[in-house]
């Protein structure tokens, strides 16, 4: 899981490992806005043959990507922004087709 530090009211979710990062698809939108649940996996860091998952620390609005698909990562490199204000009463889900 990747660490994550608080900025008042927002979160950085951080890599749990050097490698190449690998974004997962979108599960649930409000209002055009993405929204993770506690322990979602968010990405994946791939390092050779194994993978290592980054999941949210808590149900928070993506506020922002701050590393392409792709791309190479160093642990502890900030991947997902995180805004933690509480979000609204009902989130309606969207599940990305594959």
């Amino acid at each position: 899981m990747g660490e994550s530090v608080g900025l008042g009211g927002m979160r950085l979710v951080v890599a749990p490992a050097a490698g190449r990062l690998r974004h997962l698809p979108p599960m649930a939108f409000h209002q055009g806005d993405e929204w993770v649940s506690a322990g979602q996996a968010l990405a994946q860091v791939e390092q050779g043959s194994s993978l290592v998952e980054v999941r949210a620390p808590l149900g928070a609005r993506v506020a922002g990507i701050l590393v392409r698909d792709g791309e190479p990562v160093a642990k502890g490199q900030p991947l997902v922004w995180l805004d933690d204000t509480p979000p609204p009463e009902r989130l309606p889900e969207a599940r990305a087709s594959g």
